[in-house]
């Protein structure tokens, strides 16, 4: 489901995170991509929540799986977290866009400011994308880290969501997932507070994503056996016991769905006051 690419230059630099330590480099397309080369849970969590946005119609960065070739492991990244070894499997890759700018932040200022809020076009992306979060229980964005990107279009921004290393409860596949808590979701946020600022707007919008819901999951579970072939050989060596744990997990478990949504709607509520 992701395009392959090949590193030509050595490695560039590293990004310094509270979490995995990814790495920047050029590949063949003459694109520079943000790399991560965790655990094969790590990486899987990675490739298929990409996969699983693109079915839901969220905006991401283009994705890929970067092969970082052996003379291109620059010896000024070596680290304790960073070992030549790591990188004998296929990395997964993000491109890097220099118009992306990290959410934190970006906001503070602009509650109430209705003009520049406007320039939010998909502001209420950020619904959908807290409904994913639920659905995939993605321990890796919370009130108190947001992982997302704002990416500037001519003039307008778009809201785009990164790093899943964490989802199926921090990787936890083939075990009972849980879901997340108030505390654990982005509309905890005061950036939730700051763009959903229309009661009435956002009851509507709600409800038609949560009209759509079996819909994603639909498609998800439609595109999922093309997903884990895709998946490289080094990463898992059962994938079809893989794609029965993800079926099982979030998308035939009709009580995981239930749950899912009326967590949901719980969490929307404080929003749609007054609506």
């Amino acid at each position: 489901m992701l395009p392959s690419k090949v590193s030509i230059s050595p490695i560039n630099r590293a990004i310094e995170t509270g979490g995995s330590r990814p790495v920047v480099v050029m590949a063949d397309d003459f694109e520079e991509y943000i790399c991560k080369y965790d655990s094969n849970g790590k990486l899987i969590n990675e490739y298929c929540s990409l996969c699983f946005l693109d079915a839901w119609g969220i905006p991401h960065l283009p994705g890929a799986l970067v092969n970082i070739l052996p003379e291109h492991i620059n010896p000024e990244i070596i680290s304790n977290r960073t070992q030549p070894h790591h990188f004998g499997k296929p990395t997964f890759g993000l491109r890097y866009q220099k118009e992306t700018v990290d959410v934190t932040n970006m906001f503070v200022g602009l509650k109430g400011n209705y003009h520049e809020l406007g320039k939010y076009q998909s502001r209420r992306a950020l619904l959908k994308i807290a409904l994913f979060d639920l659905w995939l229980a993605n321990t890796d964005r919370s009130a108190n880290n947001y992982n997302l990107l704002v990416q500037s279009i001519e003039d307008r921004f778009q809201i785009i969501p990164i790093d899943h290393s964490d989802v199926f409860d921090g990787c936890r596949l083939g075990q009972e997932l849980a879901q997340l808590t108030p505390e654990d979701s982005i509309l905890y946020a005061d950036l939730a507070h700051v763009l959903l600022y229309n009661p009435k707007k956002i009851a509507d919008e709600a409800n038609a994503i949560l009209d759509n819901f079996p819909t994603f999951v639909l498609n998800c579970g439609n595109m999922l056996p093309d997903i884990v072939a895709g998946m490289p050989n080094e990463w898992c060596l059962n994938k079809q016991q893989l794609e029965q744990q993800i079926r099982e997990a979030v998308i035939e478990n009709n009580a995981w769905l239930n749950d899912t949504k009326a967590n949901f709607r719980e969490l929307v509520a404080p929003l749609t006051k007054g609506a």
